[in-house]
């Protein structure tokens, strides 16, 4: 199952406010990198699932990541694990996986 038009829309908005935010954590663009391959991950992890509100799930894992930045202040690994934190709950992907895709401090983290 995959995002409707409206899905889609909502979920860039509030994909491009995170990205706002992390312009105060984001100092390479490998750090940008390292974000936007854990938001596209969690994006597919979560195709199609839906809170009990009827929004799509991927809207928790970005309001999380911008707690992490905006309201916590911490950094980029903390981001990247927000975004992946309910993956391997949630779906097939295993702690495994995160290690290898995105390291093992990242897998600890998740």
């Amino acid at each position: 199952m995959n995002y409707s038009t409206e899905d889609e829309k909502l979920i860039k908005a509030h994909w491009d406010d995170l990205l706002f935010s992390c312009t105060k954590i984001c100092k390479t663009e490998e750090d940008w990198n390292f974000i936007k391959r854990a938001f596209f991950l969690a994006k597919e992890a979560h195709a199609g699932i839906r809170r009990r509100s009827g929004e799509p799930y991927l809207l928790h894992p970005i309001a999380v990541a911008k707690i992490v930045v905006d309201e916590i202040g911490l950094g980029v690994k903390s981001v990247v694990a927000a975004l992946l934190h309910d993956v391997v709950e949630d779906t097939d992907y295993t702690v495994e996986d995160m290690e290898r895709i995105f390291g093992a401090k990242i897998a600890s983290m998740v």
